[in-house]
């Protein structure tokens, strides 16, 4: 078990903000370590085109098959080792993820970014990145990926995100400004790093 070392997670649907607070956490003094960067990490060591959606998917379905659904959280704790005390763990999209984290981190803690489809939709929208959805079928099928924590079967819908939101230990409507996204991540770290005096 990591001793005194602080450990806090985003978790949220597309276009709930989560990559807002994971900067609004690095700036409070966090590092960041990102499920999506190590999953990056592990295609281009195995010569896997991240932009080739088959070879990724299957990549992806044989690294989970091999080493288990737990396999991207089993090497963030790795990275955890690695990091002085306050630590951001973000991308978290499954229970098999969260409950590996949970049993092996003393003190993490959940903060779950709740949001209407139609706010979030309107987001991804705007923000325009290359891997963001074209158009509102593209945006649902996006979410239905998510809530299936990225598995492909249905039966996954109960180890996706919206269970770990069920679990959080802090919830934020993050239906408003920057700012008031801002202030409520400052309260909660506050609150967190209180309780761990």
């Amino acid at each position: 078990m990591a001793g005194s070392r602080i450990v806090v997670t985003v978790v949220g649907l597309p276009g709930s903000g989560k990559s807002m607070a994971a900067d609004m956490l690095k700036r409070k003094g966090f590092e960041v370590i990102e499920l999506g960067d190590i999953w990056r990490e592990l295609l281009k060591k195995n010569h896997v085109s991240r932009f080739d959606p088959i070879g990724t998917r299957e990549f992806t379905r044989k690294i989970r098959q091999r080493f288990g659904k737990d396999v991207y959280a089993r090497y963030a704790f790795r990275k955890v080792q690695k990091k002085r005390k306050l630590v951001a763990i973000m991308g978290i999209r499954s229970t098999y993820e969260m409950d590996y984290l949970k049993k092996h981190l003393k003190n993490i803690y959940i903060i779950a970014l709740l949001t209407p489809m139609k706010i979030r939709y309107g987001r991804l929208k705007a923000r325009g990145k290359p891997e963001d959805p074209k158009d509102l079928k593209d945006f649902k099928w996006l979410d239905t990926r998510e809530k299936r924590g990225f598995m492909k079967a249905r039966s996954e819908e109960k180890h996706g995100v919206m269970h770990i939101i069920k679990d959080a230990d802090y919830v934020i409507a993050n239906t408003s400004t920057v700012s008031k996204l801002e202030n409520n991540i400052l309260k909660i770290v506050k609150k967190i790093k209180e309780i761990n005096k």
